[in-house]
């Protein structure tokens, strides 16, 4: 997943990677950091173990505004939920496909239209990428 993000382009590089606690979590982290720039600040947070898109979203909504890109490494179903609603526009298909989850080991890139993470709320972004298609 870490190299699939990568190939996204410079604009999807994380400067902030926020990962539940549970050790599931962290070793897939762990497995994509190679892919990611070495001054990448790794949250481990407990908050979002098992978290639902309500508490994702109020960890986002506290993250540092000088982290333009922040990956996120949490659970199913918060995960699909927040991007659900996050995502207002984007490929259909993909937006079709992120209506039955994130699968393990894929992710969603969603470009948000926001200037501060404070201000992030539902319905502000467009699903960029869903992978793997």
């Amino acid at each position: 997943a870490g190299l699939r993000i990568a190939a996204l382009g410079a604009d999807w590089q994380p400067e902030r990677a926020l990962c539940s606690s549970a050790l599931r979590a962290s070793a897939t982290l762990e497995a994509a950091l190679e892919a990611f720039p070495a001054s990448l600040a790794v949250v481990l947070d407990e908050q979002l173990y098992l978290a639902g898109a309500t508490r994702l979203l109020a960890v986002l909504q506290s993250a540092p505004d000088a982290s333009a890109c922040v990956l996120v490494v949490a659970h199913e179903p918060g995960l699909s939920d927040l991007a659900r609603q996050l995502a207002r526009r984007g490929d259909p298909r993909a937006r079709l496909r992120l209506a039955h989850g994130i699968k393990p080991g894929s992710f969603a890139a969603i470009a948000l239209d926001v200037a501060s993470w404070r201000e992030l709320r539902a319905r502000c972004g467009e699903l960029v990428a869903l992978e793997p298609s």
